[in-house]
């Protein structure tokens, strides 16, 4: 993974070329994630973009969060939630 690892960059037009044969949502998830108070957020922010796309309602994906998130790390998961799913 050397894009990761800053050893390479991305081709130039790699956003224009994807959104050209696919439907492409581009968000900066890590930028978003450290908002909400971690980078380690950035799957949750995620879920929160791809929330809009799936036919069921918020309080379903608020639901899940409350289940699975432990007590401490609550607050800041619902916010990267949010923040993705308003992006």
């Amino acid at each position: 993974m050397p894009v990761i690892t800053g050893q390479m960059a991305y081709p130039e037009n790699v956003l224009e070329d994807l959104k050209a044969k696919a439907n492409v949502i581009a968000v900066d998830a890590l930028a978003l994630a450290e908002q909400a108070g971690s980078p380690k957020a950035v799957n949750v922010v995620l879920t929160g973009v791809l929330s809009k796309a799936m036919d069921l309602p918020e309080s379903v994906w608020q639901q899940s969060l409350e289940t699975t998130v432990p007590p401490k790390f609550l607050e800041l998961n619902k916010k990267a939630f949010r923040l993705g799913r308003d992006s």
